[in-house]
């Protein structure tokens, strides 16, 4: 019988964040295989976006026991977690944006052991001893359905005021192509306001939240393709969320290097407004061709479902 450990992961708060996802979605499955995981945050209150089945505890708790492993992602809690009485430390290294702060943390704490969550962190690590346990995707609720009617449409997801997730991107697209009979779906955790400059195409933007877990998968299920011009992220959710859905994607390789390549999505440049313009017309103009890279995306994104990822991390923890 495999040794149960008892498992603290760090989080900065409970909101609609796809690092608050992944300790989760771990801490679930962790916590049915019959081990002890915590979550603690400054706050604690459980994220009511996602069903938790852990516990939250507040931080200021994490020192009263000593754990087996504590784990955690988010730059600003690293030194908590190394002054945690724990017999491994895990840093999560969840994307580039933040390298030179992994660099620093695991430079200072040599004993840290670095994870990350995409095959290609030594591209921002160069020299840094890391050990790769992608992302995941929940395939029981991200699953194919019926598209039912309506017009030609565009999912992305993210908020529009957020720069980093390129929004704007697909709304400058969508008005050079100036498609009267097609929409496009903008799905976030709160609406923002629509520039001006977008103002005529007002009628054809929908903003919707993607707070309900449910509603989110029904909106990627009702769409012809899914679009993420992140401009960094280490892995993406939406992008293996729309996959995992059947649906045809274009995106940048921030946060898909591990899933995304010709046979599975349409990969763009970061802040290329053209590209996207002319991979959006490819997908709707040859929609045989959209359907075959989303069947084969679809079977190689089963491959990340968050067992496999569970089953990597136990190998690490032990």
């Amino acid at each position: 019988m495999k040794e149960k450990l008892s498992i603290a992961a760090l989080l900065p708060h409970a909101g609609l964040a796809g690092g608050v996802r992944r300790f989760v979605e771990l801490g679930n499955r962790l916590q049915k295989r019959g081990h002890d995981f915590r979550i603690y945050m400054r706050e604690t209150k459980k994220p009511d976006w996602i069903e938790c089945a852990v516990p939250v505890l507040p931080l200021g708790k994490l020192s009263e026991r000593t754990h087996d492993v504590v784990m955690c992602g988010d730059c600003g809690l690293l030194e908590s977690m190394a002054g945690a009485p724990a017999k491994k430390r895990i840093a999560m290294i969840i994307g580039e944006r933040y390298a030179s702060k992994y660099r620093a943390f695991l430079e200072r704490h040599p004993d840290a052991l670095a994870v990350a969550n995409s095959g290609r962190w030594n591209e921002y690590l160069p020299g840094v001893k890391a050990i790769a346990i992608p992302g995941g995707v929940n395939t029981a609720q991200f699953r194919p359905g019926p598209r039912g009617e309506g017009p030609f449409a565009i999912n992305v997801v993210g908020r529009l005021d957020k720069k980093l997730e390129a929004v704007d991107l697909v709304l400058a697209a969508f008005k050079k192509l100036n498609w009267k009979d097609a929409r496009v779906r903008i799905v976030a955790d709160r609406p923002s306001r629509l520039p001006i400059r977008y103002f005529l195409l007002r009628k054809r933007i929908e903003q919707v939240s993607g707070t309900d877990q449910a509603k989110l998968v029904e909106y990627y299920q009702a769409s012809d393709v899914s679009v993420t011009m992140e401009r960094t992220a280490g892995w993406s959710n939406p992008t293996a969320e729309a996959m995992a859905c059947g649906i045809p994607v274009i995106c940048t390789r921030c946060g898909t290097t591990d899933f995304a390549d010709e046979t599975t999505a349409l990969v763009v440049p970061v802040d290329d407004v053209a590209a996207l313009v002319a991979a959006l017309r490819r997908t709707r103009e040859d929609p045989a061709a959209a359907r075959a890279r989303a069947a084969a995306a679809l079977q190689r994104i089963r491959n990340f479902d968050w067992e496999r990822v569970v089953d990597g991390l136990e190998a690490v923890f032990r």
